[in-house]
């Protein structure tokens, strides 16, 4: 009886502790975001619009309408140069089976119908350049499937990405250590130890070059 008293008071003492350690996904992307600062990019939680959203989700307990949006993390790459001829457009992903009207630049990417007006002019816009848009797209398609959208402006791009863990899945058929999650050797983080993080790279890159090459520039 003493013994098993002892252990719920430390089972009661250490759980808080456990609880609070973070995750391997906290730690994935405490050190993802790390590398992507030193590549340049400013990271930020953000939201894009849902293009898929169930009735539920569009409409409140209340009857009243709402705009469903996907938390994401909001990657945001500076151009170093200013275009003042492209018109600021962000590119949502287009799921499968949309659930509001979309407009599309292709098939897999457009803006919401019924959304900001600005955006549908600047849909237009693209769409009225061609040999611009098949780049962007070829660009675009490069970027990790998980990528909701891209938001392209005067000075810089960014992209609405939900940075999925590549080993999510095995981590999560881990059996738990007893007591204390078991520790990871510290080695430093470089682009190399995050194939989807370069991946992303390389693509934003390509996506910079090609709008630089199509509309324009006026160095600040």
């Amino acid at each position: 009886m003493e013994w098993f008293i002892i252990l719920l008071a430390l089972g009661v003492a250490i759980g808080p502790i456990l609880y609070l350690m973070p995750s391997d996904r906290d730690r994935y992307l405490t050190s993802l975001r790390a590398v992507a600062r030193k590549l340049g990019y400013t990271v930020q939680l953000d939201k894009v619009l849902k293009l898929d959203p169930t009735d539920d989700e569009r409409v409140t307990a209340g009857g009243g309408m709402r705009q469903p949006a996907l938390s994401c993390a909001r990657y945001q790459l500076p151009l170093g140069i200013t275009l003042n001829s492209l018109h600021p457009i962000t590119l949502l992903r287009i799921p499968q089976t949309p659930t509001v009207p979309v407009e599309r630049l292709d098939g897999v990417w457009g803006v919401a119908a019924l959304g900001d007006p600005a955006q549908l002019k600047a849909l237009q816009v693209w769409l009225a350049r061609p040999a611009a848009t098949r780049e962007l797209v070829a660009a675009m398609n490069q970027l990790p499937d998980d990528v909701a959208a891209v938001q392209l402006d005067k000075r810089f791009i960014a992209v609405f990405w939900h940075e999925r863990h590549p080993q999510a899945q095995q981590t999560d058929n881990r059996p738990l250590a007893w007591f204390w999650p078991s520790k990871k050797p510290k080695t430093p983080q470089t682009l190399a130890a995050f194939p989807r993080l370069e991946l992303l790279d390389h693509s934003m890159q390509a996506l910079s070059n090609q709008v630089k090459k199509h509309w324009g520039t006026t160095i600040e």
